[in-house]
């Protein structure tokens, strides 16, 4: 690893990361000798679908999930732009449950695979219920 994520890192990493390409963090603040170096995974238009896939983890922010949900509804601007039939499958597929049933769920799991599949549909939906008002 080289830096963690932090959505709001005021730090850029810059270049390519294939054989023979070069990365560069650059500093959005000073940093002094000991000073932690965050950066947002992603480029800040990324979201937990590519978080959870590429990274292994969620991020927390409602931000991470209101980018997927944008994507899902045809109005995300992330390079994986998906077909219609993709998001009609990933929207039914949210509809299989409620967020009171997921919610249920998640307070009596403790798998961690399980939880982070939960606690990503949670977020989803919390996600989409705002974007559509």
């Amino acid at each position: 690893d080289m830096c963690n994520h932090s959505r709001e890192s005021p730090h850029i990493l810059t270049g390519r990361a294939m054989p023979g390409g070069l990365l560069k963090v650059v500093a959005g603040v000073d940093v002094k000798a000991g000073d932690a170096i965050d950066i947002c995974y992603g480029g800040g238009v990324e979201g937990n679908d590519r978080f959870i896939q590429d990274y292994g983890f969620l991020d927390s922010s409602p931000e991470a999930y209101k980018i997927v949900a944008k994507k899902l509804l045809g109005k995300g601007r992330s390079i994986a732009k998906m077909t219609a039939a993709e998001q009609e499958v990933e929207l039914q597929s949210l509809k299989a449950t409620t967020l009171e049933e997921d919610e249920t769920l998640l307070g009596n799991c403790s798998e961690i695979d399980e939880r982070a599949a939960l606690g990503y549909r949670i977020g989803m939906k919390h996600a989409i219920r705002r974007l559509r008002g």
